[in-house]
């Protein structure tokens, strides 16, 4: 199947190093990232790692970094029961902020997954995104 992505391009006022330190730091990750309750790594963010996390009450998944370049990309592949989501990251210097650019793509199983996900409503993908750059915002300023 063809992957479906969704993109948008926003900016957080703080410099692209404590963006990217937030970002990249487990303890801070449910700061941002819309639902996280919790996430943990063992050893040091970097490509390969494993972040484990918890959204809600119940749902555990597990996130491979993808893409790890500091201060500019974070990426990561879903490996646990929504594998085939990709979620990538850009930080650019924007004078004194940071232009943040966040692409998620989602390759569908099958024609099945593809009309359920697109029927189901469950995951607002521009809405998530939208969640990530006003929890980032309000992350930075801490």
């Amino acid at each position: 199947m063809k992957p479906i992505d969704h993109t948008l391009v926003s900016h957080v006022a703080a410099p692209i190093e404590k963006v990217f330190a937030v970002m990249t730091d487990p303890a801070r990750i449910p700061e941002w990232l819309p639902a996280c309750k919790a996430a943990s790594l063992t050893g040091a963010m970097r490509k390969g790692a494993r972040v484990k996390l918890r959204f809600g009450e119940t749902r555990e998944t597990e996130f491979e970094i993808v893409d790890f370049q500091a201060p500019q990309t974070l990426g990561w592949a879903e490996r646990g029961a929504r594998k085939g989501y990709k979620t990538f990251f850009r930080l650019d210097f924007a004078g004194g902020s940071t232009a943040i650019t966040i692409r998620s793509v989602w390759t569908p199983p099958s024609v099945s997954a593809w009309v359920k996900g697109k029927l189901s409503g469950k995951r607002n993908v521009t809405q998530m995104m939208d969640g990530v750059v006003q929890n980032l915002r309000a992350a930075v300023s801490r």
